[in-house]
């Protein structure tokens, strides 16, 4: 082909007929512009079909991590309540007859804990390979940025409180027996003195501190769990608009 118009070139050369010539290689040159530019568009094309594709994977494998974080979520604030519970009835217990094995049953649930885990396999997939931008709608990428710095600062939230409050306040005490329980040969439990004031008042703060960490945990899960939910309804809707 490029030998066949290489010599109708020549012959026009020959002929001396420029003006032909120059009509020719004009037309050649624009012939060779219109097939780069059909190329890059083709190229633009397959570009953009495989982005849709990645960004439709990764809004289908993010509200995967969603759902999967809207559980552990719920699996949370079920054991906060649980906590809060037992404080309450523990603090309960402090003004009436104190049942000692009921309420070594209770401490010592009370001094553990729920660690909370972050899901967030495809978000930090998405920021290691600079694939954030891959979300084309702008409000969805800052409400998935937005939702992911709120995760991180929830798990800090509710980890903190147990490491602090649980583990080193209220696990220490229980640990260190300052109520004085004792096991009887028969194994029944006792105390070994009535509690006095200052014994009491310092349970009720160690309570009161176990319920606030359990609350503020909870709470703090509460609204991530809206959150949550909000987020998947929204990338429902943009998987929606692409099919």
């Amino acid at each position: 082909m490029i030998q066949f118009f290489r010599k109708i070139r020549n012959n026009m050369i020959k002929e001396n007929r420029f003006s032909k010539y120059l009509l020719y290689a004009i037309g050649e040159i624009i012939l060779v512009v219109i097939g780069i530019l059909i190329a890059l568009q083709i190229n633009n094309w397959n570009n953009n079909r495989l982005n849709k594709n990645l960004e439709k994977r990764t809004l289908i494998s993010l509200k995967s991590d969603l759902n999967l974080q809207e559980k552990i979520i719920q699996r949370q604030i079920d054991k906060e309540n649980f906590f809060m519970a037992y404080a309450d009835s523990c603090l309960n217990m402090l003004n009436s007859n104190i049942e000692v094995k009921r309420l070594a049953v209770l401490l010592d649930t009370l001094s553990v804990r729920l660690t909370f885990v972050a899901n967030k396999a495809t978000f930090n997939n998405m920021g290691t390979g600079g694939k954030t931008a891959v979300i084309s709608n702008p409000q969805l990428h800052k409400d998935i940025v937005e939702y992911y710095q709120f995760l991180d600062y929830t798990e800090s939230v509710v980890n903190h409180n147990n490491l602090y409050r649980v583990n080193s306040q209220f696990g220490t005490y229980v640990l260190n027996n300052k109520l004085g329980i004792n096991l009887r040969d028969n194994g029944t439990l006792y105390l070994k003195n009535d509690l006095m004031p200052d014994q009491k008042y310092e349970l009720f703060k160690q309570l009161e501190g176990r319920s606030y960490s359990a609350e503020n945990s909870r709470n703090k899960c509460e609204l991530l769990l809206e959150r949550t939910k909000y987020l998947i309804d929204l990338i429902d809707k943009e998987l929606e608009n692409r099919d």
